[in-house]
């Protein structure tokens, strides 16, 4: 089984070798899961902290989606904190 380890391929030649590198992914997957969701959580707390202590400047303006071409859809954000409305 081939595989990419910084841009380069490299050979697993045996099953051991496999399951090895399995285990080492699945761990690192665990990881990267795990630290998203924390980071989620703090994104989370500092958004509910910036909701309440920003002298917000709401800002009216529209875009266009290009999911089914809707055209003009209004949204409301503040251009301090970038939080929307």
């Amino acid at each position: 089984m081939d595989i990419i380890v910084n841009g380069c391929v490299v050979t697993l030649p045996d099953l051991d070798s496999i399951i090895s590198y399995k285990k080492k992914l699945y761990q690192s997957v665990f990881n990267l899961e795990t630290e998203l969701k924390e980071k989620q959580e703090e994104l989370n707390r500092t958004k509910l902290y910036l909701r309440s202590h920003c002298n917000h400047n709401w800002v009216v303006d529209s875009i266009d989606s290009m999911k089914g071409y809707k055209q003009g859809i209004i949204i409301k954000y503040c251009d301090k904190c970038e939080l929307n409305f």
